[in-house]
């Protein structure tokens, strides 16, 4: 939305519409005026610490997962490292299985 229009006088409507609330007092009674600015005061802190909280509530949730990401790669090292091991066992155990047959052929030769 652009700027409104300007009024008689070169003020915008939104200044006009400040002066004229401006200029009625409704409100006479001074502890009342003082109790809405106390109010205004309480609501302005706790506006402030609401936002302190989101602020902090924003970065640990950004670093859980941070340290959520690192954990999921972690893991998947491991678990790259753990199916790397049971290749090389099962390449082992073929070794074995082959040497063994070779030594009982050649003790086969051997005895006859």
């Amino acid at each position: 939305m652009g700027p409104k229009p300007a009024a008689k006088g070169g003020a915008s409507a939104e200044e006009e519409a400040k002066k004229k609330a401006e200029g009625i007092n409704d409100i006479d009674d001074e502890d009342y005026k003082k109790s809405l600015r106390i109010e205004c005061r309480t609501l302005g802190a706790a506006i402030q610490n609401e936002e302190k909280l989101t602020g902090l509530n924003n970065d640990e949730r950004l670093r859980i997962n941070y340290f959520w990401l690192i954990s999921k790669k972690e893991l998947e090292d491991k678990q790259a490292e753990l199916r790397n091991k049971e290749r090389e066992l099962q390449d082992l155990n073929e070794r074995h299985q082959i040497e063994i047959k070779i030594y009982k052929q050649r003790c086969k030769h051997l005895i006859f």
